[in-house]
Parts: structure tokens; C-alpha cells; sequence
């Protein structure tokens, strides 16, 4: 019997401090899956995920072809095993894919530079790239020389060969992703099924928006291809998920399509029977909003709706070639949306060509002011492939750039016994002809004040109360951000930490990050906070200072009320005791079975049905009431797959509170209190 040519498919995350991706290697299984669907009497298929995992079977057995994802968050780690295994084992044909590689010839060549170990790279989609790579690479015995001496062109794939690049055309578009194989189905996936992971599945591929920052944004992904066919697969995962709460979707735009409300049955009945997936975690459509909203109906709040705006400003809107929907739009679509208990959100981007300090915060002010729930700010990544990191652009705007770690992507693993570092570094613009580099810090402490004090409704008893008095909720919060460091320590140290933190951790050149990352490893390993400034500055907040961040918000609520003249005894009164109610639900908040017990005026039960916007007044009780602060049993459950995925670091606290959404989910319940369970709860000290 002839042997099978043994095919390592790497799908790598970091896992130094936490694990950096936490998704199944859908990339990687969907190449396998076709390739021993297409040759299944030449070819063995193994896909990794864990660094580790590949290590022990690249002692056991050394594949024929060692495949990588390329993606930003763990590039040089696929480079470091694949330059290792090159050097040790020359005749292992190297391929690399993936979208972090290049859309002009300079970003090219510039790529092959740096990682010139590199056999092939397939582009675009992989699928049926892969499969003629193997059969031409089977044709001349895996002799990568040979195939390259006759410069051969192969579909989807580029080489060098005499010191030229040799371009393959491209093949036409996989129109039907019905037609690829499940890598689930065929059992590549079941030994990531850890109760770490979470699933990722797809049910759509391309785009039709042109967005000058996203690698999706070329006329290569223009045409949407779809998939309706989930059921068996979703019975697959959801039979071996355990305590995973999570379902990622790979979709640009679920929910704008017809074909979406199928997918979305089906997935609707996957719940009915087992529970899960709890969350939806996909981008929903850009457009079409209506059935966005229907879509979510559908799913029981675990769908969360999106509104990427990036930026209300037109001008900036029209440099990087994009249209959004209008503010009154988007406002009556947050207002339907949280009909169907679906919560929304939206992402600004700080530093896209023309952006200025003023306009990123009117966006922010546009999407606050239109009640969506999380609003993401990110910096602008240079990514490849993408028109907005072309030189051109760059010339155009005066791009000034630095280099910075990608949160949580370092680590130290081990080929062959030999010990090695490796971390990501990305390319953010800092810089441009219109915003300074103060001008950006000042912006990237608004947006910590954004995160801390909006997202995910952690201070929806003020939001409420806002509403109710008329203060615009931005204002709110710019009161807080004004005055900031006038209130605590704590509050001080905070964001001065975060300004420090987030300048110094930006370097001119990739390969001086790389060299201090490799000499501090240890130090990033012992640290507990994040290498994710926002992040890591969220759980600060949340976990350390939410006595003070409480006293704060609530003294500047009682100020307005003031001013305004609405503040009397009863109110004072309500301050007091929505201050504590709100302490109460929010603080240790992973002790799935810590509860408490206070004695109040007001009927907060019936005022958190109103989302606090009440008149205090008209909820006053005849006698105070017992009531009772406790996480639900389905709360507790998520409470416990969440921990059991992150840990409770702070680091992995934060990505809890930033993929969470709303976090107000995992906030304890509140009801009247039985008499006999008064005497037993806990206290809290409340400062």
C-alpha cells in the first residue's frame, strides 16, 4: 500500500498570557475537508490550532506539506515554525494563505523579504487553490525545485522562481458554499471541542460594499456567495459543545439577505432543543435594516445588531469610499431592536482620512445620542490588501504610523526542544494632515470614558434617569470626562496609566518591538493586566474602582438635578438607594453565588422594567421592602461557561466584559426578598 502524503494545516493562535483566538480553525478545516474530499487516496489531513499541539506531532511525524494561516494576529508565529521546519527539514513544501499579505507589487515583494523561507502563498480563496497545489506538487514528487524550474503558473498561487514572482490567474469564485464539505461532518473539528473554543461556522462569503480599510472591501469579493444548508452541522456542534456559549458566524452582513431568515430558523431550533448557542457572535448587515431586526427576532436576544458607521462625517465617509444609513435611521433601528431584546452597537474608527478630534467626537456624540447600546472605537490598522494602505493613501493624507503588540499575541514555544519567542506587532496610524498626535491621545481617552461609562449599559439606572430629566446622555458623560481627574486616586491613576500605556507601547519599527517583547517576555507573562490598553483599562475600572466610578457618576447626577431645580428629598432619597441597587448587581461579579440583601423605599423591580426612565417619585413604596440580589440559574451557566473560557485574570476578565454584550446580562437580578432568607446574605461596603 502506497503512504498518503501526510498534510499539516495550521490554524495558529498565541497562547502566552490567554489564548489570543478562541475560534475553532474554520480556515484550515474547510481547506482539509476539500482536499480529502478531491484526494482521498493521496492525502492525510491534520489540523492544528494550539502551538503546542502541533510541536508533540511535528516530533511524532513531519508532514510532506506544513500549510499556515496568514492572518495579522499570528503571522510570525506561523513563520516561526514554518522557517524552523524548512531549515531542519528542507523537503517539507511550506505554503502560507491568508488575507495579510498585499495588494500591490511593492506590498508583495516587501512580504516575500521578510519571510523568505515561504514555498508557495495561496491568495484569495484556498479551497480549490489547495487542491491543485497538491496535485501539481504530487505530479513531480513534492520536488518544490523541479516544479518551480519549469515556472509553471498554478491558479490562486504565487512563487519565486529566478528571481521573479510567478502569478497564477485566478479561479472564478466558489458561487455555492453549499458545495464545499463541513470540516465538522468529516471530524476534522472534534478535538477542538475543549470547552475553551468556541464554534465558527460559515454561511456566507464577499461583500458587496467597496470599504478602502477592509481586505473585503476589492472587487475580488463583490459577489455574495451563500449557504442555507446548517442543520446537520449545527446538531454536530451543538451534541459536543459543553459549557461554550458562543457562535461565531464568518458573515459580512447576516441578516440582509433573504436566505438569512432560513439560516436563522434553523439556528432558532438548534436553541429549542439544546439551549445553545446562547450568543450569536457575526457582523450584521450594513444595510437593509428591517430584516436585520427580523432576523434577530428570531434568535432570543442572542443576536446583537450592528451599525459599523466608522464615522458620521461625510467627508470622511466619502475618502475611505463609504455610505452609511442616516441618524434617524439608525435611531429608530436601535429603538426596534430593543423590542426583540436584542441589544445593538456600532464602531468608529479614530484616524481615517480626514478625521479630525472634533468630528471623531460627533460620531461618538451620533451613535451615543442614538441609543446603541456598545459603541466600539478602534484605531486605524494598516492592514494589506486594503486601498488604505497603499502608498498612495499614505502620501495623500500624510499618514504618520507606529508599530504596536497585538493584545494578548506573544508567547514562547518549543520546535524540536529548541525554546522560541515570537509575538504580532500591527501597523496603526497615529497621524494624519488633520489630527495631531496629542490630538489622538486626547481622543483615545474619550473613548476609554466612552467604554467605562456607556457600553454595554453598565450605567443604564443613569442612562434611564437622564432620560427621564432630559439631559442628553453624551453631555453626561462628558461631564464625567471633563472633570475626570478631579474625583479619586484610583480615577487619577487610571487614566494616567492608560495615556502612558498608550504611548509607550508604540515603537518605529517592527523588528525594535519584536527585540524588546523577546527580552520582556517573562515580564508580559508575570504582568496581570492586558497588553489591550482599552481593555485592560475596562476591567481596571470595573473590577477595582466601581465604588468610585458609582460616587462620581452619581455626585455629577445630583449636580444636574440641582442645577435644573428637580432635586428634593425623595429624589436625594433615590440617589442614594439607585447608587447601592446598581453596586449591588455589578460587583464580584463571577461569584455566580454570591448574593445580598438591602432594605429599600422604591419598587425597583417595577423600575428596572421601565430601563429607570421613571419619575422617582411614582415608585415610592407605602413601607421599605426587602429585595433580593441574585444571579438567575441561566445566568449562572453563562456566568460559568465564561469563566471556564477566560479565567478570572484580569486579563481574562477583560475579555469577558468586552465580548459580553451587553454585560448587563451577567448582572444579578433583582426581586423582593423572602423573610426567612433576609438574615443570611452578604454585606458590601460601599464606601
Amino acid at each position: 500500500m502506497i503512504a498518503k502524503t501526510l498534510i499539516y494545516l495550521s490554524d495558529l493562535t498565541h497562547t502566552g498570557s490567554v489564548i489570543s483566538s478562541n475560534v475553532h480553525p474554520l480556515a484550515g478545516g474547510l481547506i482539509g475537508a476539500q482536499l480529502l474530499r478531491s484526494l482521498p487516496e493521496i492525502v492525510e489531513v491534520e489540523v492544528f490550532k494550539y502551538p503546542q499541539d502541533l510541536s508533540r506531532s511535528l516530533r511524532r511525524r513531519m508532514p510532506r506539506i506544513a500549510g499556515f494561516t496568514n492572518y495579522s494576529w499570528n503571522c510570525d508565529l506561523s513563520y516561526q515554525y514554518a522557517s524552523r521546519i524548512k531549515k531542519s527539514f528542507p523537503d517539507t513544501v511550506i505554503v502560507f494563505g491568508g488575507p495579510n499579505y498585499g495588494l500591490t507589487e511593492e506590498e508583495m515583494l516587501a512580504f516575500w523579504n521578510r519571510f523568505p523561507l515561504l514555498d508557495f502563498y495561496v491568495v484569495k480563496e484556498g479551497e480549490l487553490a489547495m487542491i491543485e497545489l497538491v496535485k501539481a506538487l504530487h505530479e513531480v514528487n513534492y520536488d518544490v525545485l523541479a516544479l518551480k524550474r519549469d515556472q509553471r503558473l498554478l491558479p490562486n498561487c504565487h512563487y519565486w522562481s529566478n528571481g521573479k514572482m510567478m502569478i497564477g490567474e485566478m479561479l472564478p469564485r466558489i458561487k455555492d458554499l453549499g458545495e464545499l464539505s463541513s470540516p465538522y461532518l468529516m471530524g476534522l473539528m472534534d478535538k477542538f471541542f475543549d470547552q475553551v473554543l468556541s464554534p465558527m461556522v460559515h454561511t456566507t462569503r464577499g461583500c458587496p460594499f467597496t470599504c478602502t480599510f477592509c481586505s473585503e472591501g476589492s472587487s475580488y469579493y463583490s459577489k455574495v456567495a451563500q449557504r442555507i444548508d446548517l442543520k446537520d452541522e449545527l446538531e454536530y456542534i451543538a451534541q459536543r459543545v459543553g459549557s461554550v456559549p458562543d457562535l461565531y458566524l464568518t458573515d459580512a452582513n447576516f441578516g440582509m439577505y433573504k436566505e438569512d431568515k432560513a439560516k436563522a430558523g434553523i439556528i432558532a431550533s438548534i436553541q429549542d432543543k439544546y439551549g445553545w448557542p446562547q450568543r450569536v457572535v457575526v457582523s450584521t448587515g450594513k444595510n437593509r435594516k428591517e430584516h436585520v431586526i427580523e432576523v434577530a427576532s428570531m434568535l432570543n436576544g442572542a443576536l446583537n445588531i450592528a451599525a459599523s458607521l466608522q464615522s458620521t462625517d461625510q467627508t470622511v465617509l466619502s475618502n475611505i469610499q463609504r455610505s452609511n444609513i442616516s441618524l434617524d435611521a439608525l435611531s429608530t433601528m436601535a429603538q426596534q431592536a430593543n423590542k426583540t431584546s436584542a441589544d445593538t452597537y456600532s464602531e468608529i474608527i479614530l484616524g481615517l482620512p480626514g478625521d479630525t478630534m472634533e468630528k471623531h467626537m460627533h460620531s461618538l456624540r451620533d451613535v451615543v445620542e442614538a441609543n446603541l447600546g456598545v459603541l466600539r472605537m478602534y484605531q486605524l490598522i494598516m492592514l494589506p490588501q486594503t486601498e488604505l494602505n497603499t502608498p498612495k493613501t499614505r502620501n495623500q493624507y500624510a499618514m504618520k504610523t507606529k508599530y504596536r503588540i497585538m493584545p494578548r499575541s506573544f508567547g514562547k514555544y518549543d520546535f524540536q526542544d529548541e525554546i522560541f519567542s515570537s509575538v504580532e506587532s500591527e501597523e496603526i496610524c497615529i497621524q494624519t494632515h488633520s489630527l495631531s498626535f496629542e490630538e489622538y491621545i486626547e481622543c483615545r481617552e474619550l473613548d476609554l470614558t466612552v467604554e467605562i461609562v456607556h457600553n454595554g449599559r453598565t450605567f443604564a439606572e443613569l442612562w434611564g434617569l437622564c432620560k427621564w430629566a432630559g439631559f442628553p446622555w453624551f453631555d453626561f458623560i462628558m461631564r464625567f470626562h471633563n472633570t475626570r481627574r478631579s474625583f479619586t486616586e484610583g480615577l487619577i491613576h487610571l487614566y494616567d496609566s492608560f495615556r502612558a500605556e498608550t504611548i509607550s507601547r508604540l515603537w518605529d519599527r517592527r523588528e525594535d518591538l519584536a527585540a524588546y517583547v523577546r527580552e520582556n517576555m517573562d515580564a508580559f507573562f508575570s504582568s496581570e493586566s492586558s497588553t489591550n490598553e482599552m481593555s485592560n483599562g475596562k476591567a481596571v475600572a470595573f473590577l477595582n474602582l466601581q465604588v468610585d466610578l458609582h460616587n462620581a457618576l452619581f455626585a455629577i447626577m445630583k449636580t444636574m438635578l440641582k442645577e435644573s431645580e428637580r432635586l428634593d428629598e425623595i429624589k436625594e432619597l433615590y440617589l442614594e438607594e439607585l447608587k447601592e441597587y446598581g453596586l449591588l448587581r455589578k460587583v464580584d461579579l463571577t461569584n455566580a453565588e454570591r448574593r445580598f440583601n438591602r432594605l429599600l423605599h422604591f419598587d425597583f423591580s417595577a423600575i428596572g422594567e421601565q430601563n429607570y426612565n421613571v419619575d422617582p417619585s411614582l415608585y415610592l413604596l407605602d413601607k421599605p421592602c426587602n429585595f433580593l440580589f441574585a444571579h438567575t440559574d441561566k445566568q449562572k451557566t453563562l456566568i460559568e461557561g465564561y469563566v471556564k473560557q477566560y479565567g478570572t485574570s484580569l486579563d481574562g476578565m477583560s475579555r469577558i466584559l468586552m465580548r459580553v454584550s451587553p454585560i448587563k446580562r451577567l448582572f444579578r437580578e433583582v426581586v423582593p426578598a423572602a423573610e426567612d432568607i433576609v438574615a443570611s446574605l452578604g454585606s458590601f461596603p460601599l464606601g
